[in-house]
């Protein structure tokens, strides 16, 4: 297969366009959801809705890029993401706010597998370091989401500010839609040379529920009850060198470290991965289980983002780790179909955490983040298993 590059950056910068719309949600709708008039539980069914649909979607978009050109489907994906983003704009209107984000999680199916195949395809011995490229690249649009939400919800509003945020969709994805466009994967491989991996393995399905627990924890729990921890202590605002800021401001800000974590960060967590994946694991779970825990505690608006910051730096660490091990056990044939596999499992644990977190949440913030800093802990044993003999369930191309 021979294909240049480029296609890798586009189809990455379309996802980024596509992300900040649900950027905004995961940012200001924890903290602005009372005057909304949604309670916390329907919070956390909102923000895990495109998590369930994936879990079906997912496999679907496994054969769709078997069968139709790559570039196609990534066009196709990012019109259903700046649609879907649109209708977050009423959120009075609970269905149709709901089914925007079953839209998004098709159009995410999409995105997601269709940046990693690029990436991957091109990898060429440097699975680690493009897999951080690439989810540095995505980060852009976590970055810009959660920098834009807070200032278009003041000055706009609600419904402003998701119509702005589908604009921007359209706006920052139609060039590198068109460049993705003629992209075509041209994979070819003989039958009777290239066994079928199994997404059944038991080391891979190890890994596979380490990511699950991963993501309940940091695209889940740690990202909606930090929104609910925020309004607990500094509902009222809280005061930083002698300026009182607006609790939405301090929701975004610790929402801004992992935006900022996953632009700054991921490049060196994908070359931590291709030197030594099993130590990178090992020391970040550490460090953001301790992180996480300490979240619990009373403390100032200023630690209190620092230490989210620290947990979503070194969870993702662990993610690309694990993403790193998996992308090296998979070949081009194969690789659609185990990818996918990943993405679900990991999707499946987005979408409880994000679910849990916001009933847990109706009990306390903090007794949630408790149950999160165990849950990280499980990922350890996982880890080890996962990683046991690897190079007897390695496929080459």
């Amino acid at each position: 297969m021979e294909r240049s590059g480029a296609p890798a950056i586009a189809a990455a910068l379309v996802v980024a366009a596509s992300l900040v719309g649900d950027t905004l949600l995961y940012t200001v709708l924890p903290v602005s959801a009372a005057r909304l008039g949604i309670s916390r539980p329907v919070v956390g069914v909102i923000l895990s809705a495109n998590r369930w649909v994936r879990l079906v979607t997912n496999p679907l978009a496994a054969r769709l890029y078997e069968r139709f050109p790559a570039g196609a489907l990534v066009v196709v994906a990012l019109a259903i993401g700046a649609l879907s983003t649109a209708a977050y704009a009423v959120p009075a209107w609970l269905a149709v706010f709901v089914a925007g984000r079953l839209l998004w999680g098709f159009s995410y199916s999409l995105l997601r597998l269709g940046s990693f195949l690029a990436a991957i395809d091109d990898a060429q011995g440097h699975a680690g370091r493009m897999i951080g490229n690439t989810r540095a690249i995505w980060g852009v649009g976590y970055l810009a989401g959660a920098v834009y939400a807070p200032f278009a919800i003041e000055s706009v509003g609600w419904a402003g500010a998701c119509l702005g945020a589908a604009a921007i969709t359209v706006v920052g994805g139609l060039g590198p839609a068109w460049i993705v466009s003629g992209w075509r994967r041209g994979v070819r491989f003989v039958e009777t040379e290239v066994a079928a991996a199994s997404v059944w393995e038991p080391r891979l399905i190890a890994l596979f529920v380490a990511a699950s627990l991963e993501l309940a924890i940091y695209a889940g729990v740690l990202v909606a009850v930090g929104g609910f921890r925020v309004d607990e202590l500094f509902g009222q605002g809280a005061p930083v060198l002698s300026f009182v800021v607006p609790a939405t401001f301090i929701a975004a800000a610790f929402a801004l470290t992992q935006r900022v974590a996953q632009v700054a960060w991921t490049p060196i967590a994908g070359r931590l991965s291709d030197r030594s994946a099993h130590l990178s694991f090992g020391v970040s779970t550490a460090i953001s289980c301790l992180s996480i825990a300490l979240l619990a505690l009373p403390q100032g608006p200023v630690l209190f983002v620092l230490l989210g910051g620290s947990a979503f730096v070194n969870g993702l660490t662990a993610t690309i780790a694990v993403e790193y091990v998996v992308a090296r056990r998979t070949s081009a044939r194969d690789r659609p179909r185990i990818l996918a596999a990943l993405h679900t499992w990991q999707d499946f644990g987005a979408a409880v955490g994000a679910l849990g977190g916001g009933v847990l949440a109706a009990n306390g913030a903090s007794p949630a983040l408790l149950v999160g800093a165990a849950m990280i802990l499980v990922t350890l044993p996982l880890w080890a298993v996962g990683m046991r003999t690897t190079e007897r369930i390695v496929v080459t191309a």
